[in-house]
């Protein structure tokens, strides 16, 4: 029940996919960190022994809106190609 080292580290790579999504200019980087955030998330609810919870945002937060936005990113037209 207790984090291990592993934990910290997987934590820590969440706070760093977010903070890296956030300042990021190109939309479908921002897409992928948050989808490893989300899977990162989906870890550290396994490890909590929620795996009902871990298996919904894994398939939820890691695949499935990832791949919504993803694919409304990729419909979008920038405004500086509209010119």
């Amino acid at each position: 029940m207790y984090l291990t080292i592993v934990d910290f580290a997987v934590l820590a790579l969440i706070v760093m996919s977010y903070i890296g999504a956030l300042v990021q200019k190109d939309l479908i980087k921002c897409v992928v960190l948050t989808g490893l955030g989300g899977l990162g998330l989906a870890y550290i609810f396994s490890s909590l022994l929620a795996p009902d919870v871990a298996l919904t945002e894994a398939i939820l937060g890691g695949a499935v809106l990832p791949a919504f936005f993803a694919f409304t990113v990729r419909r979008t037209q920038r405004l500086d190609e509209i010119d």
